[in-house]
């Protein structure tokens, strides 16, 4: 980097965006930590001022608008304005038929929909004053389609994916850009507590981390990854809606410990 961007990660304490956190410093960022989790926020902290990066964290739940806010306002005064929002706060469990789990349901759209909003909303205003900024909103490839062993999950990613992709018009003329990131499976403790019945090949959050910060430099429409995952998935997304039914009535069960 040939300035040192300031860029605000929710979702910091952990998995993608505690990875993403690290290799960013190491790429010359500046640095603003968000999550709910104060004890990982601490010892992100720690890792980053050994690294000598400029950074500055608060604890807040993204789900709450005054303390997410207040929160961003402290960071900015103690580092510097957001040029680049890293939404990488996120919420996902097994939900299935026909436990439909509304108020689960609530929660991941809260966390996955309107906690990504809620932190556009708060660096927004700095951005286009200044005519310049970058939104990276983590979604899922689980977005492209329904799966019926998460429910919850696919249609809260499904809902980010079009709420980012409608934003990004509107905003692109006023100077700020969108960036969608699609991973897939990525070793977090909400892929590894789906209970599937084989192995599954899931990438190391050090690795996601490497194609987001890619992103945040490079400012894509789209990041989709692995390689592999992003072909299959396309293929699916694509697939006549009969035979997905059909793929999913057959295939799911045989995928997963449980029934749905």
């Amino acid at each position: 980097m040939s300035e040192r961007p300031m860029v605000l990660i929710t979702g910091a304490a952990n998995g993608i965006g505690r990875a993403t956190a690290l290799e960013l410093a190491r790429r010359g960022a500046s640095l603003g930590l968000v999550d709910v989790d104060a004890a990982g926020l601490e010892a992100v902290s720690a890792e980053l001022k050994e690294l000598g990066t400029p950074a500055a964290s608060r604890a807040a739940d993204v789900t709450d608008r005054d303390a997410l806010r207040t929160a961003i306002a402290e960071i900015e005064a103690e580092v510097a304005p957001v040029d680049v929002l890293v939404a990488c706060a996120g919420f996902g469990t097994l939900t299935l038929v026909p436990e439909l789990q509304i108020e689960t349901l609530k929660r991941t759209f809260e966390v996955n929909l309107f906690g990504v909003a809620e932190s556009i909303e708060a660096v927004l205003p700095g951005m286009l004053s200044r005519g310049r900024g970058h939104l990276v909103g983590i979604a899922s490839l689980a977005g492209y389609r329904g799966f019926p062993w998460m429910i919850s999950y696919s249609s809260s990613k499904a809902a980010l994916i079009a709420y980012l992709e409608a934003l990004r018009p509107g905003l692109a003329k006023r100077g700020v850009s969108v960036t969608t990131v699609c991973p897939g499976f990525v070793r977090t403790a909400m892929c590894t507590s789906v209970p599937y019945k084989h192995k599954i090949k899931m990438i190391e959050p050090e690795e996601a981390a490497k194609h987001v910060a890619r992103a945040v430099l490079r400012r894509p429409r789209n990041c989709v990854f692995p390689f592999s995952m992003r072909v299959g998935l396309a293929f699916l997304r694509i697939m006549p809606d009969r035979i997905f039914d059909w793929m999913m009535r057959r295939a799911g069960p045989r995928a997963l410990h449980v029934e749905f």
